[in-house]
Formats: C-alpha cells, sequence, structure tokens
C-alpha cells in the first residue's frame, strides 16, 4: 500500500514537472554548481559491510595463514583463492542481450582517456545563508599511483576538507580516504552527533564523464551507424564480479547452511530513461551451488571445498546455477532454478509442475521459461551456466510527453529477464519494454557458433574484474600507491556523475533524490552483499498476459512519438477508437506488432482486462420524441389528412391533443476495456422498437384521429467510466457521447396503412456525414463479479451482473417542418429530447 501511494505521488510529482517544465539545469549545459547543490541530499551514503559469513569462512582468504599471498595482483584477495574465485566468475558470467546501443564497460577507460578522469571536490559551508561553496578541489585519477608523503611533505598538505591547499593527488587522496574512513572518519558530521554553529563543511565528489543530457550523451557515445557504440569504446567490455556468502538460517532451527553469491556489476556511463542521470550501476546475482545440493543450503565443508577449488566445476556433480536474481530500478524478480528443480528429467519436472499448481496468471509458461535457462540445447543434454540477461530499454512513461517526435535512445540500462513488457518498473510506477529477443539455447547449444550481434558475451577473464569488499583494501590503499590508483573508488562515497541531470522530477523536492541524480558506487547501494528481494529492491513475482489489450493509457506510448503520445494514446483509449483499435485491428497488428507478453506485479495484476455484456434495457422515451412525426414524408401525407376531415383544426384548441411514446425496450450489448482499476472504456450497441403515434380528437369529439408509427432506433454510445471502489463490486458512474439514429416504420392512420409508411432515416451514420454525436449521456451503476472461472479450465474467465440507469440527451435531427397549428403545442420541433435507461445486464469477464 505504502509503495502505490509513493507511485502516485511520484505521478503526480511528474505531471507537475511535465507543466512547469524541468528545472535540473541551465538553459544550456549541465547545471552550475549553485544550481546542483539544491538538489543533493545533505548527508553522505553509508557503505554496507562485508557479510559475517564471508568473514567468518575467509572467503577472499586468510590474511594469518602462513600461505596466504596477495601479491599479483594486490588486490586483498589471496592469488590463489583469486584464481578459484575468478574461475568461478568466468563459468558463471552473464551473457546480455542489448535492446540500447551501450552495453557495461569499463570505468576505467575514462581514465586513460587524454586528461585523464577528475575527481572533484566542492566542499560547501552549510552554516552560511543558502549554503555557501568554500572551495572546489580535484583530483586526477590518471596520476595516481606515487608514493606520499614525499620528502617530508608536512601533514596539512594532507587535509583537503580544512585546508584547501594544493598537494599531490595521491596525498590529498589519502587524506580523502580517511576523512571518510568507514570505522573511524575524521569529518566531524561523520564521527560525532552534534555540528559546530559557526561552520558546517560538507563535500560533495563527484567524477565527471561526457555529456550532461540525453542529447549530448547520445553525441559522446553512439556511432554514427545506427544502434551502435562510438570507434573508440569498442573493446571495453567489462563486469565487476563481487563474490559473498549469505548465511541461511531459521527462526526456530538458526544456522541452516550457507550460499555462495557472485554479484555481477554493470557500469555504464549515463542513464537516459525516464530518470535522467549520469553514471549508471546495475547488476545481477548468480547463486552457485553443486547439482546435487540444488534442493538444499551448503555445508560449510563442501562450501570450503569449493572455495579452495576442490571440487570440479565440470565433474561428476558439476557447479551449477541454483538462483539468478535480476534487478531493474528498485525491483528484483528471481529465478529460482531449485523449486521445481529444473535440473530434473522433464517429465518428472512436469509432474511436479502439475502438482504446484498455478497461483498467478502464467506461471507456469513462465516457470517453463525459467527451466529453460538452465539448458544450453532444447534437448537439455548440457548445462547452462550463463544467466542471460537483457538490457532495458524502451520506456513507456509521463516523462516521453516532453520530448519532440522522432527516435530516441531510452537508456534505462536495467537488466530483465526476459524480453515483453514489464509494467510498473520504472519511474512514478512507468512501463518498460524490452523487445529485442534472443534463443539462448540455438546459440549455446553449439559452441562453436558465434552469438548474434546484439548480445555480449563476458565469460573471458579479460572482461571480468573481481572486486572484493572493500574491507580488503582500504589498508592497502593507504599505503600502496597502485591499490590506491585501482580501488578507491569503491571505498569513496563519491558520485559516479556530474551531481544532477536534466530530468523531468529535477528540483520538485529540493536535496532529494528525483531520480536526477548521478548515483554512488556499488559497495554503497542497498543490494550490495544482499540476497534478494531486500530493503532496497522489493520482489517483483508478476503475472503474464496477453499482449494484445493495453492495460493503460501509457501502454499505447510509442518511442518515437514524444509529445504526440498524449494525443494519439488517450484516442486509440476513447471508445469507438480502442475497439477499432483493439479489436477490428487485432489481426493486422498481429501481424505487424511484436508479440511481447505483458508482466506485471501480482499485488497490480488487474481484475478484469475486456468483457462482454449483454442484456436488456428499458428506455422512457420523451414525449417530445413525438416530433418525429414532422418528418417530410409523412407529415405530408397525415397533415392533409387531418385538415379534410377537420377544417377546424388550425384554430381548435390543443388541450386534448396527445401524443403516444411508449416505452423502448432494447436488446444491448457492450463490449468495455478496463485501463487499470479505475477507469473503463465502453462501447455500446443498442436496438429498439417502439410505438411513437398522435392522438387528435376531431370536432364532433366523438371522432378520433389516430397516428401510429413504429420507431426503429438504433444507437451506439462510447462511455468513459469510473469505477468508485476497484474490486468484484463495483459502483461507478460514468459520461460519453454516441451516435443515434432512428426512423418511423410501418405508418398507420385510422389503421390504414400509410402510402409513405417508412421516414427516412435520421442522423443514419456514413464515412462522410453525420459523424460527429448527436447524443450525450451521463449514468451511474453497480458491477458485480458473481462468479469465479466461470467456465472450468478457463483461468481469469468472470461472470456477473450489472445494473445501470443512464440519462441521454439527443439532438432529435428534425427541423424546419410545422404541423397544424392545434398541434403546435403537443408536437412541436424539439431541438434536444431526453431519455431515461435502465439497463440490467451479465458480464463475461477476463
Amino acid at each position: 500500500m505504502r509503495r502505490g501511494i509513493a507511485v502516485h505521488a511520484a505521478r503526480v510529482l511528474l505531471l507537475v514537472g511535465l507543466v512547469t517544465g524541468p528545472s535540473g539545469a541551465s538553459a544550456s549545459g549541465p547545471p552550475t554548481r549553485e544550481e546542483y547543490f539544491r538538489f543533493v541530499p545533505l548527508s553522505y551514503p553509508r557503505i554496507v559491510r562485508q557479510t559475517s559469513a564471508s568473514q567468518a569462512l575467509a572467503l577472499y582468504g586468510d590474511p594469518a595463514d602462513p600461505g596466504y599471498r596477495d601479491e599479483a595482483p594486490r588486490d586483498g584477495i589471496d592469488d590463489e583463492r583469486f584464481r578459484v574465485l575468478q574461475a568461478l566468475a568466468v563459468r558463471f558470467a552473464p551473457i546480455l542481450v542489448k535492446n540500447t546501443y551501450t552495453f557495461p564497460m569499463d570505468h576505467k577507460v575514462f581514465r586513460d582517456l587524454p586528461g585523464g578522469l577528475l575527481l572533484s571536490l566542492d566542499t560547501w559551508d552549510l552554516a552560511k545563508p543558502g549554503s555557501v561553496l568554500m572551495r572546489s578541489d580535484s583530483i586526477n585519477f590518471s596520476t595516481l599511483g606515487h608514493p606520499c608523503p614525499e620528502d617530508g611533505a608536512p601533514e596539512s598538505l594532507l587535509r583537503t576538507e580544512s585546508s584547501g591547499r594544493d598537494a599531490r593527488d595521491d596525498c590529498r587522496l589519502i587524506a580523502l580516504l580517511k576523512e571518510f574512513h568507514p570505522d573511524h572518519p575524521t569529518i566531524p558530521r561523520l564521527r560525532q552527533d552534534a555540528v559546530a554553529a559557526e561552520q558546517a563543511p560538507f563535500t560533495v565528489m563527484y567524477l565527471d564523464f561526457p555529456g550532461y543530457d540525453p542529447d549530448t550523451w547520445h553525441e559522446a557515445y553512439a556511432s554514427p551507424q545506427p544502434g551502435q557504440i562510438a570507434r573508440r569504446y569498442l573493446g571495453t567490455e567489462k563486469v565487476y564480479a563481487h563474490p559473498f556468502l549469505a548465511e541461511v538460517r531459521d527462526a526456530e532451527r538458526g544456522l541452516l547452511g550457507y550460499e555462495l553469491f557472485i554479484q555481477y556489476w554493470f557500469f555504464y556511463p549515463f542513464n537516459a530513461g525516464g530518470n535522467n542521470h549520469e553514471g549508471d550501476w546495475e547488476h545481477v546475482s548468480a547463486v552457485i551451488t553443486p547439482l546435487s545440493a540444488v534442493e538444499r543450503v551448503l555445508t560449510e565443508e563442501e562450501l570450503r571445498r569449493i572455495l579452495s577449488g576442490g571440487w570440479p566445476a565440470d565433474g561428476a556433480d558439476p557447479l551449477v546455477l541454483k538462483r539468478t536474481e535480476y534487478f531493474f530500478h528498485h525491483n528484483a524478480m528471481v529465478f529460482d532454478f531449485a523449486r521445481p528443480n529444473a535440473y530434473l528429467p522433464r517429465k518428472r519436472w512436469e509432474e511436479l509442475m502439475e502438482l504446484r499448481g498455478e497461483d498467478r496468471p502464467g506461471e507456469k509458461k513462465l516457470l517453463a521459461r525459467v527451466r529453460s535457462y538452465v539448458w544450453a540445447d532444447e534437448a537439455e543434454t548440457r548445462i547452462n551456466t550463463h544467466p542471460i540477461g537483457y538490457i532495458g530499454a524502451d520506456s513507456k512513461g509521463l516523462e516521453q510527453l516532453l520530448a519532440s517526435p522522432g527516435p530516441h535512445a531510452r537508456e534505462s540500462h536495467a537488466t530483465y529477464p526476459l524480453p515483453g513488457v514489464f509494467k510498473g518498473v520504472g519511474p512514478a510506477g512507468s512501463t518498460e519494454a524490452v523487445p529485442k529477443r534472443f534463443d539462448h539455447q540455438e546459440y549455446l547449444g553449439d559452441p562453436k557458433r558465434p552469438l548474434p550481434e546484439g548480445v555480449v558475451r563476458y565469460d573471458m577473464a579479460e572482461r571480468i574484474d573481481l572486486v572484493p569488499d572493500w574491507e580488503r583494501v582500504y589498508d592497502l590503499a593507504i599505503e600502496d600507491p597502485s591499490v590506491r590508483r585501482e580501488w578507491s573508488w569503491l571505498i569513496l562515497p563519491l558520485r559516479w556523475g556530474y551531481p544532477s541531470a536534466k530530468s523531468p522530477l529535477a528540483g520538485i523536492i529540493s536535496h532529494s533524490d528525483m531520480g536526477n541524480l548521478s548515483i554512488t558506487g556499488p559497495a554503497f547501494s542497498e543490494g550490495w552483499n544482499r540476497p534478494a528481494p531486500n530493503a532496497g529492491f522489493i520482489g517483483y513475482a508478476p503475472g503474464e498476459l496477453p499482449w494484445f489489450f493495453p492495460l493503460d493509457v501509457q501502454d499505447n506510448f510509442s518511442n518515437n512519438l514524444g509529445f504526440l503520445n498524449g494525443p494519439v494514446a488517450v484516442l486509440i483509449s476513447l471508445p469507438p477508437f480502442d475497439f477499432v483499435y483493439r479489436v477490428l485491428g487485432l489481426p493486422v497488428r498481429a501481424v505487424v506488432e511484436k508479440h511481447e507478453p505483458v508482466y506485471t506485479p501480482q499485488a497490480k495484476l488487474p481484475r478484469r482486462r475486456a468483457s462482454v455484456e449483454a442484456g436488456v434495457s428499458v428506455g422512457l422515451l420523451d414525449k417530445d420524441f413525438a416530433g418525429l412525426l414532422l418528418n417530410d414524408r409523412q407529415l405530408a401525407e397525415w397533415a392533409p389528412q387531418l385538415l379534410a376531415l377537420d377544417p377546424s383544426i388550425e384554430n381548435a384548441s390543443s388541450d386534448f391533443i396527445q401524443p403516444v411514446v411508449d416505452t423502448a425496450v432494447s436488446a444491448t450489448l457492450k463490449v468495455s476495456f478496463y485501463l487499470g482499476d479505475r477507469f473503463t472504456s465502453e462501447n455500446t450497441l443498442l436496438h429498439s422498437r417502439s410505438t411513437v403515434g398522435l392522438d387528435v380528437p376531431l370536432a364532433d369529439r366523438q371522432t378520433l384521429f389516430q397516428l401510429r408509427s413504429k420507431l426503429n432506433m438504433w444507437e451506439y454510445a462510447g462511455s468513459i467510466r469510473y469505477n468508485i471502489l476497484p474490486g468484484g463490486f463495483q459502483p461507478y458512474v460514468k459520461l460519453g457521447y454516441g451516435l443515434t439514429w432512428y426512423r418511423l416504420e410501418d405508418g398507420a392512420i385510422n389503421g390504414e396503412r400509410m402510402a409513405n409508411p417508412n421516414s427516412y432515416w435520421v442522423r443514419l451514420p456514413g464515412f462522410f456525414r453525420n459523424l460527429w454525436p448527436n447524443t450525450f449521456h451521463l449514468g451511474a451503476g453497480l458491477d458485480i463479479i458473481l462468479v469465479r472461472g466461470f467456465f472450468p479450465g478457463l483461468r481469469g474467465l468472470d461472470g456477473g451482473i450489472r445494473a445501470g440507469y443512464v440519462l441521454s440527451r439527443h439532438e432529435l435531427g428534425i427541423r424546419d417542418l410545422a404541423p397544424p397549428v392545434a398541434l403546435a403545442g403537443p408536437l412541436n420541433e424539439p431541438v434536444h429530447v431526453l431519455r431515461n435507461t435502465f439497463e440490467l445486464l451479465g458480464t463475461l469477464s477476463f
């Protein structure tokens, strides 16, 4: 519930941002220092410690062991343990499918560019009104790697926050490491609860990569060749593999065992999704186990054997994937290969699937895809050990309304487990589409077959950097220049990019991250050393829905339409265009559109996506419907006959003249489409026949002139309905418009058939005339689902009943015709007439 409220609040804020315009940058160029400082939180992020299991079981080697060696490379990992962990990282490295032109790259490539990579240090005094920039310093990472202090350099040169004096980059970096020591910081703001009244320094440290908004990022990183990265970044593919151990505990039994994780962290120099910011870190996690232990946790002995290299990776009991955890935005989707065991023979696995049942729509289909990920070939003869990830992709959010029409690279860089449309995952609960498909069994079944273009593999030692916990390298970084150069990025709470960028929500709330701030590094992420789901990444357990019915207006957004998405998406969501698009246009869409499954969180599964409703409507027609008798075909016949029977009718009183308009009983058919829980579009077709006539007493008051016709009335009505309650008991209100057309048939005068018994059609719809609605209505009612699973075996097909009231106002369509004077009162030429309709319908929805 709290997350739902937060999403609605974010949407409101985003709409405010759309109206007021983004305030995250100057008119041209990146935000100034004064502008970005209005956005950054006035607190330092907290680094995450190593797990107790990693520490207790010496994951990276025991420095107290006489055989411990940390020399090649020097990274806080025992060299022999490095070899084992690196081999595991290669064996379980991900294969990533690009939906963008970028890919996870080596951030150190920017350090080696001309001019190097600067770590900027802006120190602000929070004690001054509006905060004052005290000074700006920088450290060039490309010049690091020298001893310090050297030649008796004074201690004052090491102080960065308080002195502002120039010093060698290594000296100043050492000072930063000491100031931001995770356990013993020297900065009073981190060490003490109280701060000085006179001065309150606060340092923002950040790296600045090329570009500052989606356009300049595209210029900096995209190749002139569509869909390709710039030539200078080719060959920079890199992932950062971080192993850790996790205890598995039970509230009653305590410690049950352990799990071995490798987190693969991906660096991108920017994020150009709905929340634009410079620098981006994403990750997936692989849980590793022997095949024999897939369904249980590891013992300490098994874990130590694996870490010592004593468990053959491809032996009789090979090391395999137990789970793969995918992270996208603040969501985590887990592919669990243990429940049910995806490595069992297919027949046994299918038996377990039958016993399991189905908890949510499409669950069995999704679990079948999960099983396929552990097999490299369709025949299931070779095990696949590589997580398959899809780099996202196409945002379908309100921020697109700020863009101009034309192609836009939406680089959200989240890592999805499958192609498809993922609901409620992006900024303000927006949708993201992952269109590209990759049949891994077609390629991985043949090890010699090259992967297709757009698929990047990282199972090579040169594409993997092994990343220890920061505790393993902090002291080494102080004393060893080479370690300081390679690993200080892991320890410092620096921002990976200029602090803020142009983004729709930038500046809505001061000193808050509204998606426009550059992020801190992996060790400061809520996902570091933590299995999914956790406090930072909520579990995403979706249901799978068919591709052909959009669930809300944003699902109709296209990346190329920009601000035109608004009118286009609204138009095809309004009746009758929604019916044309969704139903009549389905064969065309089936050919031209990609059939991407739609995934939506189980808590947000729509109760209904569409319904067909049929029943009866009873219409109480206004007496003014008798004005239809003024049609020129029939008026020319009955008016002269009336005058011939009673010439005095021209001057007679109209007190006894009675129009006859009977109740119209209509067969009614509705097709409704549900746009979320609250809004529904309705397409209604009804048809009725009823009597319309006139009773005119003649001069002798003994004879009655009777005029009778059958009103043949058709109506198409389109409505937008708001459901007051979102569940299976839905009171609602609605309003809408429609086309009503009718004619009078079987006209008779005193029981004798008229020479022209039928009038012309009034408001007959056509392609080039009479398309503007002539009827508007409002109404209310109650829609109740009575029977779940209306037909056995058809999940999600529900039956119900609906009762409602509609007040319709018609433009009658009879003009410039006049009856005899005496009839002018009861039989006038109304412009508008009213109809009160009560409807009772049976519903079949899915």
